[in-house]
C-alpha cells in the first residue's frame, strides 16, 4: 500500500509522531533502505544502536521490530519507526522529482518460492540460491513486494518461465527479510512447506562471559552448542528441517557476523575488547538476559559532556552550530548517532563502560528544536527564522542556555542584540516576619529601566510580546511574565502588584518559589532550600525510638513534612512508588509523639488490603507506639480503647460507616494512604475524609494525577481545605482547555505546580536512588498452536456471529455485555484453556504455562526467587497445584487471602528458591518483595500502569540486583491487538480498577474499539 503522513498520524499517538518527525527532520535516520513494503534504518538513541524494521502489511497492519523500550513494551509504532517511515516519504518525494515521465507499474504476480536443498551451507557463506515460479494461489502483499523488488533489480522473468536467483551479500538479507512469512515457501526437491519466520526467535543463552585483560571471552550454554548458526543479512539465524528464524541483534559490521560464526562453531569466543564494544548493542540483543558473568555485571556510565553553541545572524535569521566536548577530547560538532567519537567507548578504571552520553546529546538537539530552530544541514547545524521567533528566543531561551552551555555570539548578531531590551520580572523579599513576609514585584529591562505592571498588561493584551520603541529599538516581554507571573498575581488576589506585597502562610512559600523559578519558568522541587522557611532553623527529625536508618532523601522528606505540618497543617507526599512513603510517615508520627502532645491520636486510613502492611511496618519501625487496628465486625468493642492509643489504623470503607464516631473527636494527625482513591470528589469516601477534624493532614500517593488535574483538587480538599478555591474556579483556571498543545496549557500547568508546591513533594527513583539496580523488560511473544489455537479461533468466530443476534434481540446494552464476556473468554484461552471449564479444556496444551515452567525451572536451578502475576485468581490456584514443590516453596495471594504480611515475611526470609503467585488486583501494590529479582506477567492488563505497579513490588528500595520482567504475550490474539491499540490511542486510560468484575475495561474505549480487537 501507499503510505502518507496523514495515514501515519492515524496509526500512532501524537507523542511518538512528534518525536519521530523531529528525528526525521534532524536527519538522524542513516542507512535507510526500502524493500517492497519493508522499511529499515539505523538510529542511535542513548546507548542503543537501533535498527528499526517496519513492515506495512495493510492499512491497519503495521509490524515494527525495534530494540527501544517503547516498542518492546507495547509492540506498537514507536518514534523510531515513525522516523523511518517519514524518511521513506522524503526519499520517495525526492526520487519522484528526478523524473517527469511516469513509470508503468509492474504487473502483479503470485509466487511460489523454492529454496536450495543446501540452504544451511549456503547461508553460512552468506549466499542464497532461489527458484521462483508463478503460482495459481491468491495474490498477497508479500507477492507484490517481491515483484516490485525483482523489478528494481531488473530480474523479472519474461513469460511464465521459472526464475533462478543467485544472491550474495546484502541481497541475501534483503530477500530473506522480504519473503519472511510467505505461505508458499518450500525446499527444492522436497515435499511440504518451509517456514521463514517473520519475527525474531529466542536469543541465545550464555553460560559465561569474562574480561581477560584487553579481550572478552564468551561461552555458549550447553543447550546452544548443538545448534548451527547461519547468516541472515546483517543478523544471524537458526535453520532447521521445517523452517528458519532470525535471531535478535543486528550489526552491519562484517566482523560481528564472523565472530558469531566462530562462537557458533566452537561455543567459545575470545575477541579484542575494542572489537566487542564496536558491536556491543548487537551482542546484548543476541544473548538472553540476564547475562551471566562480566557481561551481566557491566554497568554503563556516560562520559560527562559539555556543550558549546555558536550563534550568528540578525533579527531575520539566526544560524546555530552545536558542539560537544568530552573530558580529554577536543570539542567537535555533534557527530551522527551511528558515528563513533575517537576515544569512546572505553572501560574506566572502576570497571564502568564510558561511552557517549547520547541522551544528553539528544536533549541538547531537542533543546534547540523546542526553541524554534530547525535542522538546516546535518544534525549539529540549526536555523531560526522570523523576527518574532528570534526575539522570543532571545528573551526566553538564550539566558537559560548561557547558564548551561558555553555560548558564543558572533559580532554581527551581538551588534543587533544591543538594540533589544528584554523585560523580566524581579521579586525581592524585603521583610521576614516568621510565617509572613513582604515582597516587591517589578518588571525591568536588561538596561535596568523599570516598566509599570499596567504597561506590561497593555502590551500583552495587544496579542504580542514585543513592541517597537520610538528609538527604533525592540522591547520584548519574557514568557514568564505572560504565562506565570501576571496570571499568578491575579489568582492570588494581589490587586496592586506595584506596591509592597504582604503575604503569610502558604502564599509566602509560593511567592518564594515563584521568585526562585521565574528565570526558567519551571517550579523547582528543592526541598533543602524550602525547609525551615519562616523559622529560625530547619527542623531536625527526632529519630530516637525509630527502628530504622533513614536514607538521606527519606530524612529530608520527613523533616520537610514536619515543617509543612507545623506551618501549613497539611502535606501531600507524592514520591514515586518504592521510595518509602510509609517509613517517612512513620518517622513523622514518631517525631510528633516525642516533641508534641503525647496524648494526641494519629489516624491512618488505608485500603483494606494494606491494613496488615501498616500494622507490620509500625511494629517494625516504631515498636514503642501503641497501635490499634480498627476494622472488622467486632470493632465496636474497641471504641473505648481508642483513647489510649498512639495510632489507629482503619480502612476507607470502615471510616465511611463510622464517620459519626470519628467526627466527635479531633486527631493529632490524619494520614490518607493511597490518596489517589480520593480522586472522585463526589464519592462518599472523598467527602468523608474532607469532614474529619485534625491538627495535621498527610496524603500519600505515587500517582497524584491519574486521569485529570481535578484529581489534585479533590486530594487538596483533604490536605488543605479551600486552598485551591472552589471546584468550578479550579476547573476554569487549570483544566480548560484540555488540549495539551494549546498555547496556554503549559502556562496553566506551571502555575498549578507552583500553586501546589508549598504542600507537595515529589521525588523519583532516578532523582534520589541512583544506586537502584536496572529493570530489564523482556516481552516474550508466543504463538497459540494446535487445539488451543483452534479453540481460540472457534470461540472468536462463534462469538462474533452471536453478537449480531444478541443486538437484534436484546439491544446494544446486551450486545456490549456479550462482547465483554467474549473478550474475557478469549483472554482466558490465551492463558490456559482450562479456565473455561469446557469439555476437555483441561487437557488442552497451554503455551504460556509451558513457557512459565521453563523459566521457573531455570530460576530454580540458580536458587532464585520469582514473582508471578495474573489477573485470574483461579489460574494461580491451578498453577499452585501443578508445580507443587518442583521449583521451591510456593506462596499465593489472591482476593481471599487474609494473612498477607505473614506470607510476605516468609517469602522474604526463605533461604532457597521460591515462587510467589499473586493476583494482579489483590497484590498489585502495598507489598515489599525485594527477595525476588524476576517478575513474570502471565497476562496483560488493560492499563499498563497496573502492571508497572505490580512489577515495582520487587523493583524498589532494598533491591540489590537487576530485576528482570517477563511479559508473556500471544501473537495474533486479543492480547497483541490490545497492546497495539493502547499505543495508537495514546490516551489516559481509566481502567475502572475498583470494579470487582474481570469484565472491567477502559471507559474511553468505544464499542468499535472493542470489536476491532476481535476482527
Amino acid at each position: 500500500m501507499e503510505i502518507s503522513e496523514n495515514w501515519l498520524r492515524s496509526q500512532t499517538g501524537w507523542q511518538p509522531f512528534k518525536e519521530g518527525r523531529a528525528k526525521a527532520e534532524q536527519g538522524l535516520v542513516t542507512g535507510f533502505k526500502q524493500t517492497g513494503s519493508i522499511y529499515q534504518g539505523v538510529i542511535r538513541d542513548g546507548r542503543l544502536n537501533l535498527r528499526p524494521t517496519v513492515k506495512v502489511a495493510g492499512p491497519t497492519d503495521v509490524r515494527v521490530q525495534c530494540g527501544c523500550p517503547e516498542n518492546r513494551a507495547t509492540g506498537g509504532i514507536c518514534s523510531h519507526a515513525v522516523a523511518v517511515l517519514l524518511t521513506a516519504l522524503r526519499a520517495s518525494a525526492a526520487e519522484s522529482s528526478k523524473t517527469s515521465m511516469p513509470v508503468a507499474p509492474l504487473p502483479p504476480a503470485a509466487w511460489e518460492i523454492r529454496l536450495s536443498p543446501r540452504l544451511q551451507a549456503e547461508l553460512a557463506l552468506d549466499k542464497l540460491t532461489v527458484r521462483l515460479l508463478r503460482s495459481n494461489g491468491p495474490l498477497i502483499d508479500i507477492d507484490k513486494d517481491l515483484t516490485s523488488w525483482l523489478g528494481s533489480k531488473k530480474l523479472l522473468p519474461e513469460g511464465e518461465s521459472p526464475l533462478t536467483l543467485s544472491l550474495r551479500g546484502h541481497e541475501t538479507g534483503e530477500f530473506l527479510d522480504l519473503v519472511a512469512g510467505h505461505p508458499r515457501i518450500g525446499i527444492e526437491g522436497q515435499s511440504g512447506s518451509f517456514q521463514l519466520a517473520d519475527e525474531p526467535g529466542f536469543p541465545l543463552r550464555l553460560e559465561d562471559s569474562r574480561l581477560l585483560g584487553d579481550h572478552v571471552q564468551l561461552v555458549l550454554s550447553q543447550t546452544e552448542q548443538r545448534r548451527q548458526l547461519v547468516r541472515w543479512g546483517d543478523a544471524m539465524a537458526i535453520v532447521g528441517p521445517e523452517g528458519a528464524y532470525r535471531l535478535p541483534g543486528r550489526s552491519s559490521r562484517d566482523e560481528w557476523a564472523s565472530s558469531v560464526d566462530s562462537l557458533a562453531r566452537s561455543a567459545r569466543l575470545k575477541l579484542p575488547l575494542e572489537t566487542f564494544l564496536r558491536s556491543l548493542d548487537a551482542w546484548m540483543d543476541l544473548f538472553e538476559p540476564p547475562h551471566p558473568g562480566w557481561l551481566g555485571s557491566l554497568r554503563f556510565a556516560s562520559s560527562e559532556p559539555s556543550f558549546e553553541l555558536e550563534l550568528e545572524g540578525s533579527l531575520e535569521a539566526v544560524e546555530a552550530v552545536l558542539k560537544v566536548r568530552y573530558p580529554g577530547l577536543v570539542a567537535m560538532t555533534i557527530p551522527a548517532l551511528d558515528e563513533a567519537i575517537p576515544g569512546l567507548p572505553r572501560l574506566a578504571t572502576d570497571g564502568h563502560l564510558l561511552s557517549r552520553d547520547l541522551m544528553a546529546e539528544n536533549r541538547a538537539r531537542r533543546r534547540l528544536i523546542s526553541s524554534g530552530f530547525q535542522s538546516s544541514s546535518g544534525h549539529a547545524r540549526f536555523r531560526l527564522a522570523g523576527k518574532e521567533d528570534i526575539l522570543g528566543f532571545v528573551a526566553d531561551e538564550l539566558p537559560d542556555l548561557r547558564s548551561r552551555w558555553l555560548v558564543r555570539v558572533g559580532d554581527r548578531l551581538a551588534t543587533v542584540l544591543k538594540r533589544v531590551h528584554v523585560v523580566r520580572p524581579e521579586i525581592q523579599e524585603t521583610a521576614n516576619h516568621g510565617s509572613s513576609a513582604e515582597f516587591e514585584l517589578s518588571f525591568q529591562t536588561t538596561g535596568g529601566k523599570r516598566i509599570p505592571s499596567a504597561e506590561i498588561r497593555r502590551i500583552l493584551r495587544g496579542g504580542k510580546r514585543n513592541v517597537r520603541l520610538s528609538s527604533g529599538a525592540d522591547l520584548v516581554v519574557c514568557r514568564s511574565c505572560e504565562e506565570v507571573v501576571n496570571p499568578m498575581v491575579e489568582e492570588m488576589g494581589i490587586g496592586r502588584p506595584d506596591e509592597t506585597i504582604r503575604l503569610s502562610g502558604a502564599a509566602t512559600i509560593l511567592f518564594r518559589n515563584l521568585r526562585e523559578n521565574i528565570s526558567s519558568g519551571l517550579p523547582r522541587n528543592d526541598v533543602g532550600d524550602s525547609i525551615g522557611r519562616g523559622s529560625e532553623t530547619a527542623p531536625r527529625i527526632q529519630v530516637e525510638n525509630l527502628n530504622a536508618r533513614l536514607r538521606d532523601y527519606q530524612a529530608i522528606g520527613a523533616a520537610w513534612m514536619v515543617d509543612r505540618l507545623e506551618h501549613l497543617g497539611g502535606v501531600l507526599l507524592a514520591d514515586e512508588m518504592g521510595l518509602g512513603k510509609t517509613l517517612q510517615t512513620i518517622a513523622v508520627i514518631n517525631h510528633l509523639k516525642q516533641v508534641g502532645d503525647a496524648s494526641g491520636i494519629c489516624l491512618v486510613i488505608a485500603p483494606t488490603s494494606l491494613l496488615g502492611n501498616w500494622m507490620a511496618e509500625l511494629e517494625r519501625f516504631a515498636p514503642q507506639l501503641r497501635c490499634l487496628l480498627f476494622h472488622g465486625t467486632h470493632r465496636d468493642a474497641l471504641r473505648e480503647a481508642i483513647q489510649d492509643q498512639d495510632v489507629v489504623v482503619t480502612s476507607y470503607g470502615t471510616l465511611a460507616r463510622d464517620l459519626a464516631f470519628h467526627l466527635k473527636r479531633e486527631y493529632r494527625l490524619i494520614v490518607a494512604d493511597e490518596a489517589s482513591l480520593l480522586r472522585n470528589p463526589d464519592a462518599a469516601t472523598s467527602k468523608s475524609l474532607a469532614k474529619l477534624k485534625g491538627q495535621g493532614r498527610v496524603a500519600l500517593t505515587g500517582t497524584p494525577v491519574e486521569n485529570r488535574v481535578q484529581d489534585l483538587w479533590s486530594i487538596f480538599r483533604f490536605v488543605a481545605p479551600g486552598y485551591l478555591g472552589e471546584r468550578q474556579d479550579f476547573k476554569e483556571r487549570y483544566e480548560e482547555p484540555s488540549d495539551p498543545e494549546a498555547p496556554s496549557s503549559s502556562g496553566r500547568l506551571k502555575r498549578l505546580r507552583l500553586r501546589t508546591s508549598p504542600f507537595l513533594l515529589r521525588r523519583t527513583k532516578e532523582e534520589v536512588a541512583s544506586d537502584l539496580p536496572d529493570k530489564i523488560l523482556v516481552d516474550e511473544w508466543l504463538s497459540l498452536r494446535g487445539e488451543q489455537a483452534e479453540l481460540y479461533a472457534s470461540l472468536a468466530r462463534a462469538g462474533l456471529e452471536e453478537l449480531d443476534r444478541v443486538r437484534e434481540r436484546q439491544g446494544e446494552g446486551a450486545g456490549r455485555m456479550h462482547l465483554l464476556t467474549l473478550l474475557l473468554r478469549l483472554r482466558q484461552v490465551c492463558v490456559d484453556p482450562g479456565l473455561l471449564d469446557l469439555d476437555r479444556s483441561e487437557e488442552l496444551d497451554a503455551i504460556k504455562l509451558e513457557r512459565l515452567f521453563e523459566i521457573l525451572e531455570e530460576r530454580f536451578e540458580s536458587g532464585a526467587k520469582t514473582l508471578v502475576f495474573s489477573q485470574f485468581a483461579k489460574n494461580l490456584r491451578k498453577i499452585e497445584k501443578k508445580i507443587g514443590s518442583r521449583f521451591g516453596r510456593v506462596f499465593c495471594i489472591d482476593g481471599s487471602t487474609r494473612e498477607r504480611q505473614v506470607l510476605v515475611d516468609s517469602f522474604q526470609s526463605e533461604s532457597g528458591p521460591a515462587v510467589f503467585l499473586i493476583s494482579l488486583k489483590a497484590g498489585g501494590y502495598g507489598l515489599n518483595l525485594t527477595a525476588a529479582d524476576a517478575v513474570i506477567h502471565l497476562d496483560p492488563w488493560w492499563n499498563p500502569a497496573v502492571e508497572a505497579q505490580a512489577t515495582d513490588r520487587a523493583h524498589r528500595i532494598g533491591q540489590t540486583r537487576p530485576v528482570t520482567v517477563y511479559r508473556l504475550l500471544t501473537r495474533d490474539t486479543v492480547e497483541e491487538r490490545v497492546r497495539r491499540m493502547q499505543d495508537r490511542k495514546r490516551v489516559l486510560i481509566d481502567a475502572a480498577t475498583g470494579a470487582d468484575s474481570d469484565l472491567a475495561v477502559p471507559q474511553n474505549w468505544t464499542q468499535k474499539d472493542l470489536e476491532e480487537l476481535l476482527r
